[in-house]
């Protein structure tokens, strides 16, 4: 017992520690930083594509750079970007630069801006640091990253994914989605002269999907068959053809055709202009929420934004970034041919 409140204590001692040197740092804006590039392709760094896609990427970063005044001035933090790419393929359990799936396309990436803080004590914040990251031709994102805890990561349960509401058109190839409580805000970036980049999902192909996954698992993915069938045979032929949104009254089918809940959709293969290199760049989502996180006026976001400054010595840069760029002008990023 001793030995447990000993125990309990060195943590609660090492973290009140860790609290109060971090409450009592503080950044140094009277430093100008520099900026630095990375490209992390796994072993495909050197591969012409990934190349040509992080020449792309820059195009990106470059507009960030240009429009906002926080990171075009740098005060207090060296602007570290860095471009992810590559595939993890769970068939084979191997990294590609290729599409692992039908519906997508090329390259996809994440570029994430590191704002490295200067630190009044002489120290500067490498780990971790604030930061902001875009999505780039990635399938997954813009909804709500798959079914959750629906199928394994490599199933067909995974390409469905439940979305916010759309809140506005910004400007053509400018959408905004964002949730009632206002915390899952996302604009998505696309050529409004291609296909739709979603697809509403029937409630019958859906639940069609799950009836599969689960007849054919373990003996918990049976149990969970057992328990939905009955409920997805007795749905009539109205419901089975209604698009299908996310719950259900039993909390485990979560499916229904009654539009109770958000939409659940699928990424639409034919959105990608194939004619164009695998390292173009046609979709882009980054996390925006109109009035700062949980907020629905200014009045909140200027009083949410004050407050974390205080709490935290720094911007909530994600949050900051994106206000301070035109976001009618994003449409701008994605590669499109001359003519359609």
């Amino acid at each position: 017992m001793k030995s447990v409140i000993s125990k309990i204590l060195i943590i609660s001692l090492a973290f009140n520690s860790f609290y109060f040197l971090n409450a009592q740092v503080k950044v140094d804006y009277n430093k100008v930083g520099a900026y630095k590039y990375q490209l992390q392709f796994m072993a495909f760094s050197k591969h012409p594509d990934a190349i040509a896609f992080e020449k792309n990427v820059r195009k990106i970063s470059d507009f960030f750079i240009t429009n906002s005044e926080t990171m075009k001035n740098r005060k207090g933090f060296d602007l570290k970007m860095i471009t992810y790419g590559a595939r993890w393929n769970d068939r084979t359990a191997e990294w590609t630069i290729k599409p692992v799936r039908p519906y997508q396309f090329g390259l996809r990436g994440e570029l994430v801006f590191l704002f490295q803080l200067f630190l009044t004590n002489g120290n500067q914040w490498t780990v971790e640091p604030p930061y902001m990251k875009l999505y780039i031709n990635e399938t997954e994102t813009g909804g709500h990253a798959g079914l959750l805890n629906d199928g394994e990561a490599n199933s067909e349960l995974k390409k469905y994914f439940f979305v916010s509401t759309l809140r506005s058109e910004i400007a053509p190839g400018v959408h905004y989605y964002n949730s009632l409580t206002n915390t899952s805000g996302q604009i998505v970036v696309f050529n409004p002269k291609r296909a739709p980049y979603w697809l509403p999902v029937t409630v019958r192909e859906l639940t069609q999907a799950k009836l599969n996954y689960y007849k054919n698992g373990s003996e918990s993915d049976k149990a969970v068959y057992d328990f939905i069938k009955p409920i997805v045979d007795a749905m009539g032929e109205e419901e089975l053809n209604a698009p299908a949104f996310y719950g259900s009254e039993d909390a485990i089918l979560n499916v229904n055709g009654k539009g109770q809940g958000l939409q659940i959709m699928k990424f639409n293969p034919d959105y990608w202009d194939r004619t164009l290199p695998p390292s173009s760049i046609q979709y882009i989502t980054i996390f925006y929420n109109e009035f700062g996180y949980n907020c629905a006026d200014e009045n909140c976001w200027k009083s949410k934004k004050a407050e974390f400054y205080r709490d935290n010595g720094h911007s909530e840069f994600w949050e900051e970034i994106t206000k301070e760029i035109p976001l009618e002008k994003l449409g701008n990023l994605i590669d499109k041919k001359i003519k359609y």
